[in-house]
């Protein structure tokens, strides 16, 4: 099975339901992490990372703290993702962890762990990165406009699904939008912060957290003029399907469908 565990960023370290989760996936007590902090500018980002996911119930964690491709091709990282049962990615710019990994032996070992069944973890920045088509760039906003956002090549981990992060916070709807009109085979998954969409198999995507998962579905889209759109102008699109799932919800991306888990109520 293959897991992908995007964040919509801004994770509650105080109650860390999320990261826990995390955690738990890729083997509780018998975890072994690695950390890649390259998005942030922060120094501090690897060491603290590693000390949360220790409080969270890891064996053990690592950050691989490095900043230039050359470093990148040492053969201690490499090794380290091999025998990591996770790999998380931290938030900050997307674009980073890719223009210093991209087409590196290390990067090819990401992407042979996940095959293998390693969880793969982000947040913010680290889950914009996963896809093959990634949201480098953009602005807030309800409606769709031309240049709204700006797409890059990703990590590659799914190509049938694009994430974006900090959604309902940031009013990121219209962005998403906007690539799912320019491409109605993809999968829009915008996550809210401190919450994750889980995607097994890049089938079953389930929630968990405080927010909400917004999928925008244009598999049934009958007419954009989005390629004709100029000047940041808006763009039209019919018959998009938007679904708006929170904890324990959850989406099959072969069969469209959702699933809405109905709180329980009191007696």
């Amino acid at each position: 099975m293959t897991i992908l565990m995007p964040i919509g960023g801004n994770e509650n370290w105080k109650k860390p339901i999320v990261s826990r989760e995390f955690v738990r996936r890729a083997g509780g007590d018998q975890a072994d992490i690695v950390i890649f902090p390259q998005p942030s500018i922060l120094k501090t980002t690897g060491a603290d990372y590693v000390q949360f996911f220790l409080d969270c119930g890891a064996r053990s964690a690592r950050s691989l703290d490095f900043r230039t491709r050359e470093e990148s091709g040492a053969d201690e990282f490499v090794d380290a993702v091999k025998s990591a049962s996770g790999i998380f990615i931290s938030g900050g710019t997307q674009m980073r962890l890719p223009a210093t990994i991209g087409g590196t032996p290390l990067e090819s070992a990401i992407l042979e762990a996940y095959q293998r069944g390693v969880i793969i973890g982000g947040t913010s920045a680290g889950a914009a990165v996963m896809p093959k088509v990634m949201i480098a760039y953009g602005k807030g906003g309800p409606t769709p406009r031309e240049g709204i956002a700006q797409f890059s090549p990703g990590l590659g981990l799914t190509n049938k699904i694009v994430f974006d992060q900090h959604f309902r916070q940031r009013d990121r709807l219209g962005r998403l939008l906007y690539l799912i009109a320019a491409h109605p085979g993809l999968l829009g998954v915008g996550i809210d912060e401190n919450t994750a969409a889980i995607v097994e198999d890049e089938n079953l995507i389930t929630v968990i957290g405080t927010g909400a998962v917004t999928i925008v579905d244009g598999s049934e889209i009958e007419a954009t003029n989005v390629a004709e759109i100029e000047n940041g102008g808006a763009v039209a699109v019919s018959s998009v399907r938007v679904h708006v799932l929170t904890s324990g919800c959850s989406y099959e991306v072969v069969s469209r469908r959702a699933k809405i888990s109905m709180p329980e109520l009191e007696a």
